[in-house]
């Protein structure tokens, strides 16, 4: 019946693997850097007595001075704008801007220039800088999608529970379905409590005051068909719009926004949609009625 929820921990190896293929152009940048801030502090910011080994030292030390604080930057930028396409992109702008910043002081410090001839000698490193800049955004949206993927799968375990618990409530009470999430709660699993309704995916702080339960449920008649979807996850729980459901029949799973608008749409859920439309208005996510 229904999926196994994905631990997180599977997609800590699909993250080595992006660092490991990452790993030969990160010391590309270190080295390849190093020949060009040479370039950049005897001929551009005419620095005499420059050696190559002095100017790796100030590209690793430049480089692990500014992929943190890019990371940080794009991370929180990208949250502050709400993580949607356009918004990554500044957030990519600001981090690869700070970047440029943090870099250029960096070499002032290490190797003992004005900030205008930091700047200078600074100047055949922008190819480093946004190839850098690019390679954090892309680890940071690898683990972003990763970690989110991580989270959908772990949120079907809310509707496996539910699915238990609402086959157990029907074979208490002669068959009937229960009258609300509520109810759902209370019922006793293999002498286990039911979990909290709670989607992984929703931070407390974009969860309403006062809302105990990520998820819309509502009781179909007792001759309901089968794939009949009985609850799903609200609208905002998850930032791509998929949803997972929970059908009549006890199976449970994802559904993309599209497919989730034409289930939807099948007579057999005119009731579910109707009931749903009125506790979730398409500009926001509101606790469930029955709660």
């Amino acid at each position: 019946m229904g999926t196994q929820p994905a631990s997180i921990s599977v997609v800590v190896p699909e993250i080595g693997t992006l660092l490991l293929a990452l790993l030969a152009p990160l010391l590309i940048l270190l080295f390849g850097g190093g020949g060009l801030l040479l370039v950049g502090r005897r001929f551009i910011a005419r620095q005499p007595g420059v050696t190559y080994g002095e100017s790796v030292v100030a590209v690793v030390v430049g480089i692990v001075t500014t992929v943190p604080a890019q990371a940080f930057i794009y991370h929180i930028a990208s949250l502050v704008m709400g993580g949607r396409t356009a918004a990554c992109l500044v957030a990519g702008l600001l981090a690869f801007l700070a970047g440029v910043l943090i870099f250029v002081l960096t070499i002032k410090a290490t190797c003992g220039l004005g900030l205008a001839k930091a700047f200078l000698a600074w100047l055949p490193l922008l190819a480093v800088q946004v190839i850098q800049a690019g390679l954090v955004a892309l680890v940071l949206l690898e683990l972003q999608y990763a970690l989110n993927q991580a989270g959908q799968a772990n949120c079907t375990s809310s509707l496996a529970a539910m699915s238990r618990a609402t086959a157990a409530y029907k074979a208490q009470h002669d068959g009937n379905w229960p009258p609300d999430l509520q109810a759902l709660r209370a019922v006793k699993v293999d002498d286990t409590q039911t979990e909290s309704f709670l989607c992984p995916c929703v931070r407390g702080d974009r969860r309403p005051v006062g809302q105990t339960y990520d998820y819309f449920y509502f009781p179909p008649k007792s001759d309901a068909a089968p794939r009949t979807i009985i609850a799903c996850d609200f609208g905002g729980n998850h930032g791509d719009g998929s949803r997972n459901v929970l059908r009549a029949d006890g199976t449970f799973g994802p559904m993309s926004a599209g497919e989730f608008q034409a289930a939807l749409a099948d007579p057999a859920n005119a009731a579910f949609a109707a009931a749903l439309s009125q506790v979730e208005p398409s500009a926001g996510r509101t606790p469930n009625s029955g709660d």
